[in-house]
């Protein structure tokens, strides 16, 4: 049992090197990292019952922005129809809709997806939003990158959270197995 975790440690630790605390080479006083983070963000629109604008231009399909820039969506059912859901990259963020205006700040690509239900008959359809919305306080989208984001961002915490947790675990369940095998000669 003991060459089984000596054997799964040394696996771990092999693959730790892409963490940044290894970069660092002789010649240089601490890790240097090179990196090219985007200067933009793209955004795919999704709206079928409605339209998504800004600055009354509306949004179709793909569209890009300046990274970290702030923007205010406004959400215009077609007649007969209604704001259902915002959904952006998946999550549910129709709470933040504020007189039929979105406002978030850009950090990544996203997919930005509007769903739409029939109107209750007794009101009256949406034809624009407002033309000087409120400001809502904005919806900051994550920073935190995903696995897969890694390589392209540099950012290595999601792998290093994953790599200590995979160590523990790994611990754990030897220390659970030396215990075991402690018992039974005793």
């Amino acid at each position: 049992m003991k060459k089984i975790t000596i054997m799964l440690l040394a696996v771990l630790f092999l693959c730790v090197p892409c963490m940044t605390a290894f970069a660092e080479t002789s010649e240089q006083n601490g890790a240097v990292i090179h990196t090219t983070v985007p200067s933009t963000c793209r955004i795919t629109f999704v709206s079928n019952g409605g339209r998504i604008a800004e600055g009354g231009r509306t949004m179709d399909g793909t569209e890009s922005f300046e990274r970290r820039s702030e923007h205010t969506f406004q959400i215009i059912p077609t007649e007969g129809k209604a704001v259902d859901r915002i959904l952006i990259d998946g999550e549910d963020m129709t709470s933040q809709l504020e007189n039929g205006c979105y406002t978030m700040t850009l950090t990544k690509d996203l997919v930005f997806e509007v769903t739409y239900k029939e109107a209750a008959s007794h009101t009256e359809p949406v034809s624009e939003a407002p033309s000087v919305p409120t400001k809502p306080e904005p919806s900051v989208i994550s920073d935190t990158p995903r696995i897969s984001e890694a390589a392209r961002t540099g950012d290595t915490t999601t792998v290093a959270v994953f790599v200590i947790a995979v160590i523990a675990a790994v611990s754990v369940a030897s220390g659970i197995a030396l215990a075991k095998t402690r018992r039974k000669e005793t």
